[in-house]
Protein backbone atom coordinates (compact mmCIF):
# COMPACT_ATOMS: atom_id res chain seq x y z
CA UNK A 1 0.00 0.00 0.00
CA UNK A 2 1.50 3.35 -0.98
CA UNK A 3 2.14 6.02 1.59
CA UNK A 4 0.04 9.14 1.84
CA UNK A 5 0.71 11.99 -0.54
CA UNK A 6 2.80 14.67 1.15
CA UNK A 7 2.51 18.38 0.55
CA UNK A 8 5.39 19.74 -1.55
CA UNK A 9 6.62 23.31 -1.61
CA UNK A 10 7.94 25.18 -4.59
CA UNK A 11 10.02 28.30 -4.06
CA UNK A 12 10.79 28.97 -7.70
CA UNK A 13 9.04 31.77 -9.51
CA UNK A 14 7.54 30.64 -12.78
CA UNK A 15 8.54 32.98 -15.60
CA UNK A 16 6.05 33.78 -18.33
CA UNK A 17 7.45 33.25 -21.81
CA UNK A 18 6.17 35.86 -24.24
CA UNK A 19 5.34 34.80 -27.76
CA UNK A 20 5.37 31.28 -29.09
CA UNK A 21 7.73 28.37 -28.63
CA UNK A 22 8.76 27.13 -32.08
CA UNK A 23 9.16 23.40 -32.73
CA UNK A 24 10.88 21.94 -35.77
CA UNK A 25 9.47 18.82 -37.45
CA UNK A 26 12.47 16.82 -36.20
CA UNK A 27 11.73 17.80 -32.60
CA UNK A 28 8.08 16.80 -32.94
CA UNK A 29 9.08 13.46 -34.46
CA UNK A 30 11.59 12.86 -31.65
CA UNK A 31 8.92 13.56 -29.01
CA UNK A 32 6.46 11.27 -30.78
CA UNK A 33 8.89 8.37 -31.11
CA UNK A 34 10.34 8.59 -27.59
CA UNK A 35 7.38 9.66 -25.48
CA UNK A 36 4.27 8.50 -27.35
CA UNK A 37 5.47 5.29 -29.04
CA UNK A 38 7.88 4.45 -26.20
CA UNK A 39 10.86 3.54 -28.39
CA UNK A 40 14.38 3.54 -27.01
CA UNK A 41 16.74 6.25 -28.24
CA UNK A 42 18.61 3.75 -30.41
CA UNK A 43 15.42 2.46 -32.07
CA UNK A 44 14.07 5.99 -32.58
CA UNK A 45 17.39 7.22 -34.00
CA UNK A 46 17.35 4.39 -36.54
CA UNK A 47 13.81 5.32 -37.60
CA UNK A 48 14.79 8.98 -38.01
CA UNK A 49 18.03 8.13 -39.79
CA UNK A 50 20.33 9.91 -37.33
CA UNK A 51 22.87 8.79 -34.75
CA UNK A 52 21.82 8.17 -31.15
CA UNK A 53 23.73 11.20 -29.77
CA UNK A 54 22.09 13.44 -32.39
CA UNK A 55 18.68 12.03 -31.49
CA UNK A 56 19.40 12.70 -27.82
CA UNK A 57 20.25 16.36 -28.56
CA UNK A 58 17.07 16.81 -30.63
CA UNK A 59 14.94 15.17 -27.92
CA UNK A 60 16.55 17.21 -25.13
CA UNK A 61 15.81 20.48 -26.94
CA UNK A 62 12.24 19.37 -27.74
CA UNK A 63 11.54 18.49 -24.11
CA UNK A 64 13.00 21.84 -22.97
CA UNK A 65 10.70 23.69 -25.36
CA UNK A 66 7.68 21.61 -24.31
CA UNK A 67 8.41 22.40 -20.66
CA UNK A 68 8.68 26.11 -21.46
CA UNK A 69 5.30 25.99 -23.18
CA UNK A 70 3.58 24.07 -20.37
CA UNK A 71 5.09 25.86 -17.36
CA UNK A 72 5.37 29.34 -18.84
CA UNK A 73 2.06 29.34 -20.68
CA UNK A 74 3.59 30.04 -24.08
CA UNK A 75 1.84 29.05 -27.27
CA UNK A 76 3.29 26.40 -29.57
CA UNK A 77 4.22 27.05 -33.19
CA UNK A 78 5.47 24.46 -35.68
CA UNK A 79 8.00 25.66 -38.24
CA UNK A 80 8.98 23.85 -41.41
CA UNK A 81 7.11 21.41 -43.59
CA UNK A 82 5.05 18.93 -41.62
CA UNK A 83 3.04 16.36 -43.57
CA UNK A 84 0.47 13.79 -42.52
CA UNK A 85 0.21 10.36 -44.07
CA UNK A 86 -3.22 9.07 -45.01
CA UNK A 87 -4.10 5.49 -45.96
CA UNK A 88 -7.47 4.44 -47.28
CA UNK A 89 -9.02 1.50 -45.45
CA UNK A 90 -11.14 0.55 -48.46
CA UNK A 91 -8.62 0.45 -51.32
CA UNK A 92 -5.25 0.61 -49.48
CA UNK A 93 -4.05 3.73 -51.33
CA UNK A 94 -1.72 5.98 -49.27
CA UNK A 95 -0.76 9.65 -49.80
CA UNK A 96 0.63 12.64 -47.92
CA UNK A 97 -0.87 16.09 -47.32
CA UNK A 98 0.61 19.15 -45.60
CA UNK A 99 -0.44 19.57 -41.97
CA UNK A 100 -1.35 23.22 -42.54
CA UNK A 101 -4.32 22.23 -44.67
CA UNK A 102 -6.43 22.26 -41.47
CA UNK A 103 -8.53 19.21 -42.35
CA UNK A 104 -9.02 16.42 -39.86
CA UNK A 105 -10.36 13.98 -42.42
CA UNK A 106 -9.48 13.52 -46.07
CA UNK A 107 -11.12 12.12 -49.17
CA UNK A 108 -9.24 9.30 -50.87
CA UNK A 109 -8.17 10.44 -54.34
CA UNK A 110 -8.40 6.83 -55.57
CA UNK A 111 -11.87 5.68 -54.42
CA UNK A 112 -13.46 8.80 -52.85
CA UNK A 113 -14.08 7.45 -49.32
CA UNK A 114 -13.61 9.69 -46.25
CA UNK A 115 -10.80 8.66 -43.90
CA UNK A 116 -8.72 9.91 -40.94
CA UNK A 117 -4.91 10.19 -40.70
CA UNK A 118 -2.92 7.03 -40.01
CA UNK A 119 -2.32 6.42 -36.31
CA UNK A 120 0.50 4.04 -35.48
CA UNK A 121 -0.02 1.27 -32.94
CA UNK A 122 1.00 2.11 -29.41
CA UNK A 123 3.69 0.32 -27.46
CA UNK A 124 3.62 0.89 -23.75
CA UNK A 125 6.23 -0.01 -21.22
CA UNK A 126 4.89 -1.46 -18.02
CA UNK A 127 6.81 -3.01 -15.16
CA UNK A 128 10.00 -3.43 -17.12
CA UNK A 129 8.59 -5.20 -20.18
CA UNK A 130 7.18 -4.12 -23.54
CA UNK A 131 3.57 -4.89 -24.33
CA UNK A 132 1.82 -4.15 -27.60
Amino acid sequence: MPGRRRCRRSYAEVPAYPGAVEFTPEELEALRLADIEGLTQIEAAEKMGVSQPTFHRILKEARRKASMAVVGGASIDVTGNVVRTFKCRNCGYSWKEPFTSGIMEAVCPNCGSVISPVRPGRRRRRRGCWKD
